[in-house]
């Protein structure tokens, strides 16, 4: 049995069949293989595996792939995103209320209940629909099309706001891009896309969406420069093959870290006409008050977010520019983007 994306196999579907698999011969690909705030799942796929302690049977890492010519090398640009007057007020009063059912110890949270779960979902949503942020793309596209009067080869990953962070990767596959009754997902792709459109009439952007029936069509248009962007939510993480692609913006500040790896993968893939490939990627990093009771929760978050942050810089050809950028908010919290 060979399982590729294996980390789906602790999904609460696949979780129910593994009794019922009875292959003596087994081996799992993956290039996250463990599954987020999901202890159940990532034990009972090591356990199928006959994996012990993630002593994995054989690993390729990014740097040796990116070192050896497999994937391509790539420019990673962090953005610093603050929060607007109205936007850091209500942040700040869901952190303080958020920050009592934090397990400081642990860096996360011991058991989400529903009224958690709104919380976080709404200070998840304060972000997502961030001014800051929206001015932060509009710059980066508009740049990008000075320099080159196209935006050819782009994808922007937008946010999709309908699961809070910290959530167990417990769906089924994990797939589908937008949840159909969330309606403010739908506004923001929107949103993007039209921030794109705007630009320049030129400019050729389509969405990519789960159920789409020109799909294929779509991303043939998109690897030849018919079509110049493409915006999409989760759609583009697994499966999706673009070695096309040159620059890609995450805009999401998702803080799952199996998106941002299949993420990077997708951008990385080798091309002919392919030399760079270049990674914009929107760090919001509310500052509360030092004063706070939630000043303590978020320096926790910062800093597993600045793990991300530190790997996607090392392994990439400007990685003094993320320590530049996020120096201010690394200074407040009293971090160091190094050590992690």
């Amino acid at each position: 049995m060979i399982a590729d994306e294996c980390h789906n196999m602790g999904s609460g579907r696949m979780l129910k069949a593994m009794p019922l698999i009875h292959y003596g011969r087994r081996i799992g690909l993956s290039a996250t293989p463990n599954r987020q705030y999901d202890e159940r799942g990532n034990n009972a796929i090591r356990k199928f595996f006959n994996v012990d302690n993630d002593n994995y049977t054989y690993e390729y890492t990014m740097k040796q792939a990116i070192d050896n010519g497999v994937l391509c090398k790539y420019m990673y640009y962090p953005h610093l995103v603050k929060l607007n007057a109205a936007e850091m007020e209500e942040y700040e009063e869901l952190s303080r209320k958020i920050a009592k059912y934090f397990n400081f110890e642990t860096g996360g949270f011991d058991s989400i209940d529903e009224l958690l779960k709104r919380m976080l979902l709404k200070r998840k949503r304060i972000i997502h629909k961030a001014v800051g942020k929206l001015d932060a793309f509009k710059e980066i596209v508009s740049r990008r099309f000075e320099e080159r009067q196209d935006l050819k080869y782009t994808l922007i990953y937008v946010p999709e706001g309908n699961k809070p962070d910290y959530m167990p990767d417990i769906d089924d596959f994990d797939l589908s891009d937008v949840i159909n009754d969330d309606a403010e997902a739908d506004h923001l792709i929107n949103l993007y896309t039209r921030i794109v459109c705007d630009l320049d009439q030129s400019i050729t952007v389509r969405k990519f969406m789960s159920g789409q029936k020109d799909r294929d069509e779509i991303l043939h248009d998109f690897s030849i420069g018919k079509i110049q962007v493409l915006t999409s939510m989760k759609c583009l993480d697994e499966g999706i093959d673009v070695p096309r692609s040159e620059m890609a913006i995450f805009c999401s500040s998702t803080g799952n870290p199996r998106q941002f790896i299949q993420r990077r993968g997708r951008i990385l893939r080798k091309h002919k006409d392919k030399r760079m490939a270049y990674i914009h990627d929107l760090v919001v990093a509310p500052t509360v008050c030092l004063s706070s009771d939630s000043y303590r929760m978020e320096q926790s978050l910062l800093k597993n977010e600045l793990k991300r942050v530190n790997n996607f810089a090392q392994l990439s050809e400007n990685p003094s520019f993320s320590e530049m950028e996020l120096r201010e908010v690394i200074d407040y919290y009293g971090l160091c983007l190094t050590d992690n």
